[in-house]
């Protein structure tokens, strides 16, 4: 069984990761069957992250194992035995990805893609203008505050939460958008969505209120509008076994 390894640089994970690639070997990720993370979610996300940048497709699937130290929604138990027989066993959760159609001040075009979440948010002091539009649902709304978050059921767990977003049940075929910090209107609340929604944002005075977008791998500096949606055509794998599915949950059926 061909596996990659990645770990955080904390020492339980970098003992681990020594232990484990000394039992099962180290496989350049290109040719490996799977990718095993050791620490927590950042890892886990930096893992499928680098899964969804390979060319092949589907993604390789990622397993990914949590440090006592750190946080893991996405994390099965960390143990270095049995590691081929969890592989096999493990069920897998395809996991939405976010894309990011992106329009910068200037005219250059760039495009985004987003495991957890995508965040618009100022650059500056000032607060961004930002008018948000859901294709084919009523007129544009201008609002006025930090920025706002697009959020998948996973990263509803996180940031979102932070942000009084709704959490939105893993399995399910949502998205939501929270505010930052959002002044204008003032009854303004977090949206919603069912995956097939397409967000679209222009940045108003893009030019003296410059608005940045940015995911868990990279940051795009002084957008001027974005087109915003679940990719049609690319998923992550995330592996699990049976102790975190306890955890996350039996996965929802179809909501919208």
């Amino acid at each position: 069984m061909k596996i990659a390894f990645r770990a955080s640089p904390r020492p339980r994970a970098q003992g681990a990761l020594k232990e484990l690639s000394g039992r099962y070997g180290q496989t350049p990720a290109a040719e490996a069957e799977f990718i095993v993370a050791i620490g927590g979610d950042g890892t886990a996300l930096e893992a499928l992250h680098e899964a969804l940048a390979m060319p092949a497709m589907p993604a390789k699937p990622v397993f990914a194992m949590r440090t006592d130290s750190s946080t893991g929604i996405l994390c099965n138990s960390l143990r270095t035995h049995d590691l081929t027989e969890r592989l096999q066993a493990a069920s897998s959760e395809e996991l939405p990805v976010l894309q990011a159609e992106i329009e910068q001040v200037g005219g250059r075009s760039r495009e985004l893609f987003a495991i957890n979440e995508i965040v618009l948010e100022r650059q500056v002091f000032q607060q961004a203008k930002l008018s948000v539009a859901v294709r084919g649902n009523g007129d544009p709304m201008n609002i006025n505050g930090d920025g706002l978050v697009l959020t998948t059921p996973i990263g509803s767990t996180g940031y979102n939460r932070t942000l009084g977003g709704p959490l939105l049940p893993l399995g399910s075929s949502l998205m939501a958008v929270t505010g930052k910090a959002i002044g204008c209107p003032p009854a303004w609340s977090p949206i919603v969505l069912c995956d097939h929604s397409i967000l679209d944002v222009e940045v108003i005075e893009a030019a003296h209120r410059p608005v940045q977008i940015a995911t868990t791998s990279e940051t795009v500096l002084n957008i001027s509008r974005a087109r915003l949606f679940r990719s049609p055509d690319r998923t992550v794998t995330l592996l699990v076994d049976r102790e975190a599915q306890g955890r996350l949950g039996t996965p929802f059926g179809r909501q919208c």
